[in-house]
């Protein structure tokens, strides 16, 4: 019994022994001690960081995130092709695509490179040779009038089809007819012939038929509701029912120059006016520019909309200050890159909109007189003389109705006009102009018909549909003109101002909406501020 006791004694105490160790060893190699040996405090430790637990989207939010992040990239048409279609000896389905510049694809064919931007259906009933496919690309060769171009060939993607359609490029408009140098792109319209009735889901562009392509653009084609269809109809045929309205900006380019309050006085202008939508193209903008537009996004029922973008030849958009620099570095680089946005524009708004403008916003069309709005304009546009004589006057259809150029300059150091109103509202208060117009060539803007206008410029369309329209209509000073609130490059126009304070036939309304953003976005010092 007693050698039990013994035995059971030395196993107890080898135990305390034991720990004793284990406590002396944790107490010395990292300082810690029993939990009731611990000193108490009166800090709560939190179970939990506070981080985010939400799941993993789901694919087709995934999937939705890729499509608004690169929207040329046919994601969602490749996966539902079958996987023979990436086996076929001629023209297999490409998943290897070399893309350039983040938003542009990469095709090339003899001597010369294609960037790739966006593809569109073309089914107009004023365009010779529709349905076509439109590739709107930056080619390393601007061709003179009659030049001659590698062949190249479309191939066209179809969900009814087990094989591409593959048809020859057939034409190429090149929107810039003004010079070229060596190590620059230039903006084509490229076109395919398509079946009638047969809409294709993707596109590539390729020099051989066969060819295992490097490219693949979702084609894009948003055709109007029925409502829509039946009052553009109405609309062609003579009817009364306004005419809608879409608004092409270029490229936001105001890294350091906070644009934000005019940008609000602007688009509440254009909305008066009678603009059904605003498209504004991404670029090295303010913050405060770009939280205005995300508030105009999220709460203006579709009337902005901001897409991307980036330069075709290949300079990055981040960081934002080396783009800005390079913009403003190669002139003729950024007004070529410019062509782009303007097209893409109208090739997306094409059957859901009468006429697209293409403005800066420092550029208003302002109807005077009586009218106040873009479809009287257009409707008044239509029966007065052409002020250049330019068009016969047995025409009845114009591809645009353009107007003539006068600037609304600063006059820096000027008082303010109207005492009574805050200087924060700009276009209200700069009412003093020029009393020189533009000539007609120089810095015109126009509104471009959407049944006839092939491809645009920033103040003039370089092609349309001649066997179905007349060329633009320059509309006399009387009747409208084209504010520029900036100053004009030859400085003597700034002497001798003229007053023409025309837009504050808009005044009570465009005061009220302007303010009523600034005060919903914390841009007034004072919430008691009423711009009174």
């Amino acid at each position: 019994m007693a050698k039990k006791y013994l035995c059971r004694h030395k196993i107890l105490g080898g135990i305390v022994s034991l720990k004793l160790c284990l406590l002396l060893f944790l107490h010395y190699r990292f300082n810690v001690l029993p939990i009731h040996k611990q000193q108490q405090s009166s800090a709560v430790i939190e179970e939990e960081l506070l981080i985010d637990r939400r799941r993993a989207p789901t694919w087709k939010k995934r999937l939705q995130w890729i499509q608004e992040e690169l929207p040329s990239y046919p994601l969602a048409e490749m996966l539902q092709m079958k996987p023979q279609h990436k086996k076929l000896a001629c023209a297999p389905l490409t998943e290897e695509i070399e893309f350039h510049n983040d938003y542009w694809q990469v095709a090339r064919a003899g001597n010369l490179t294609y960037y790739l931007f966006g593809a569109y259906y073309d089914r107009r009933e004023t365009v010779p040779r529709a349905p076509l496919v439109r590739l709107l690309v930056m080619v390393n060769e601007r061709g003179d009038e009659g030049a001659t171009y590698p062949i190249t060939h479309c191939q066209l993607w179809f969900k009814t089809r087990n094989k591409p359609l593959i048809v020859p490029v057939h034409e190429h408009k090149v929107v810039w007819h003004w010079g070229k140098k060596p190590r620059l792109y230039y903006p084509t319209l490229m076109a395919c012939a398509v079946p009638v009735g047969e809409v294709p889901d993707m596109v590539s562009l390729v020099a051989q038929r066969c060819d295992r392509a490097t490219n693949l653009l979702k084609v894009v084609y948003e055709p109007p509701t029925p409502e829509q269809q039946q009052q553009q109809q109405h609309h062609q045929d003579g009817g009364n029912r306004r005419p809608r309205f879409v608004v092409c900006v270029k490229t936001m380019d105001f890294l350091y120059n906070d644009m934000s309050w005019r940008l609000i006085e602007w688009l509440e202008l254009m909305r008066l006016l009678g603009a059904d939508k605003v498209v504004l193209y991404n670029g090295p903008m303010h913050a405060n520019m770009t939280r205005v537009l995300r508030d105009y996004m999220e709460n203006g029922s579709g009337f902005v909309e901001l897409r991307s973008l980036s330069l075709g030849r290949g300079e990055p958009n981040v960081p934002p200050h080396l783009h800005h620099f390079l913009l403003a570095r190669d002139y003729l680089n950024r007004i070529l890159n410019e062509m782009i946005p303007y097209n893409d524009c109208l090739y997306r708004n094409m059957y859901r909109y009468d006429y697209i403008g293409v403005f800066d916003i420092d550029e208003v069309i302002m109807p005077l007189g009586n009218v106040t709005n873009w479809a009287d304009l257009i409707q008044l546009a239509h029966h007065v003389p052409d002020y250049m004589n330019r068009t016969s006057p047995t025409c009845s259809q114009w591809v645009s109705f353009c107007f003539r150029n006068v600037y609304y300059p600063r006059y820096e150091g000027r008082a303010k006009y109207f005492h009574q109103l805050p200087a924060y509202f700009y276009m209200l208060q700069h009412v003093e102009r020029t009393a020189q117009y533009c000539d007609r060539t120089l810095a015109t803007k126009c509104l471009h018909s959407t049944r006839y206008a092939i491809g645009l410029h920033n103040h003039l369309p370089l092609h349309w549909t001649e066997e179905a329209c007349c060329a633009p209509k320059s509309v006399p000073i009387q009747y409208a003109q084209m504010q520029h609130y900036r100053e004009p490059d030859n400085k003597t126009w700034l002497l001798d101002p003229v007053l023409d304070d025309n837009i504050w036939r808009f005044q009570p309304q465009l005061q009220q909406n302007t303010l009523a953003k600034y005060k919903e976005l914390g841009f007034l010092p004072s919430a008691n501020e009423n711009g009174s």
